[in-house]
């Protein structure tokens, strides 16, 4: 260990206090990333041992320098700054494109089990598929990305409309009437060369075979389709993903709830897909909708007697339809994939609570909804 080079890792801000102790200094290791410290009182010399990690020089040529430092005690110091992840060994580091390295910085921090140089190059070797890629489906694409996942695929049936412009943000005005998923792709090519892309421009029906989509070797599959009824989508998907054993993340952003994450679901790790349907059935067990009459639409339409309605608009007028914005189809796709990048990088802290959070735009809250593993399942309790 005395002939290895270390430094502070970059993400470390340390702060040296004078104590009452002439020869003792209050050192405060600051973690950027976590918002933890670690403080210590220590004689000068290791503050000066410390000021020499800077990655070029050997232990054993900052022992030489400073003179009166013993190396058993060093060698004790430098077990401890790496048991709590305060310095790097640069032998040890991997060849990783620059363009991760804060991202790198933060695993460092945030996932322990290794570096965050092995921890990016797992993460590069994983294999999505992404059925949906609407608004949040497509920002949800283009974080995994941008985050160094490089084999995708992409299923959704639907063209660029005109619609599409305002909350998908790879769309531009020249892409309407082409492919959803071969727009994405080439916009994703545009982040990362290298992503390997699959698409297939394909609707999800109630008798879909959806092996021709999901191959075996799936490392996750998210699902962020509404159409027919997401109900029913989650349900297919969920009951064929545990038959083979391919864990399921169910993102949130749809209908009314814009700015809601969505869950994994991978039994026995959560509750199976019935059970989280099954936690919903019963917590809107006592809900009951209210529905407004349509049957005459143009007598409600001339009521509005401050409201002229071109008649374009009300011959194609559609019951329900939440409205929204492009922030809050983002929101949701990021918080979905702080959770959706921890579990790929096999976070060993990764904390399996299938709980959905929602922000409540109005009062400035962000509520949580756990799903719950029902009594008697066979799949949960196997």
């Amino acid at each position: 260990m005395l002939n290895k080079v270390f430094n502070l890792k970059n993400t470390i801000d340390i702060f040296v206090t004078e104590t009452e102790s002439p020869n003792k200094v209050l050192l405060t290791f600051h973690k950027m990333t976590t918002r933890t410290r670690i403080e210590l009182i220590v004689g000068k010399s290791v503050a000066e041992f410390l000021a020499l990690l800077d990655g070029l020089k050997t232990v054993k040529s900052i022992l030489k320098e400073l003179g009166n430092f013993n190396e058993t005690e060093a060698l004790s110091l430098i077990t401890f700054l790496q048991e709590q992840h305060l310095i790097v060994d640069n032998c040890e580091s991997n060849e990783v494109s620059p363009r991760f390295s804060r991202q790198i910085a933060y695993f460092d921090d945030m996932i322990l089990d290794r570096s965050g140089s092995d921890t990016q190059t797992k993460l590069a070797s994983k294999k999505i598929v992404i059925l949906g890629c609407g608004s949040v489906g497509a920002a949800i694409a283009e974080t995994l990305v941008r985050a160094g996942i490089s084999k995708l695929s992409l299923v959704d049936y639907k063209i660029i409309t005109e619609s599409c412009m305002d909350r998908h943000l790879f769309t531009r005005l020249d892409h309407i009437g082409l492919s959803k998923v071969e727009v994405l792709a080439d916009y994703l090519r545009s982040i990362d060369t290298s992503v390997k892309i699959k698409t297939y421009q394909e609707h999800l029906l109630p008798k879909t075979d959806l092996s021709k989509w999901i191959q075996n070797d799936t490392d996750l599959i998210i699902n962020s389709c509404d159409e027919p009824y997401i109900g029913h989508i989650a349900l297919k998907i969920g009951r064929y993903a545990q038959t083979k054993n391919i864990p399921l993340y169910i993102a949130g952003g749809f209908d009314a709830h814009l700015m809601s994450s969505g869950e994994l679901v991978y039994p026995p790790h959560t509750p199976c897909i019935d059970c989280a349907q099954q936690t919903f059935t019963k917590a809107l067990g006592n809900w009951k909708p209210t529905y407004s009459d349509t049957a005459r639409l143009e007598n409600i339409l001339e009521t509005q007697e401050t409201i002229q309605i071109p008649s374009d608009i009300s011959a194609s007028y559609q019951i329900g339809g939440a409205g929204g914005l492009v922030m809050m189809s983002c929101f949701s796709a990021h918080l979905s994939c702080l959770k959706i990048l921890q579990f790929l990088a096999e976070d060993s802290a990764y904390d399996y609570k299938s709980i959905r959070y929602e922000y409540l735009l109005n009062d400035g809250e962000l509520t949580s909804f756990e799903m719950r593993k029902q009594e008697y399942c066979h799949v949960c309790t196997s």
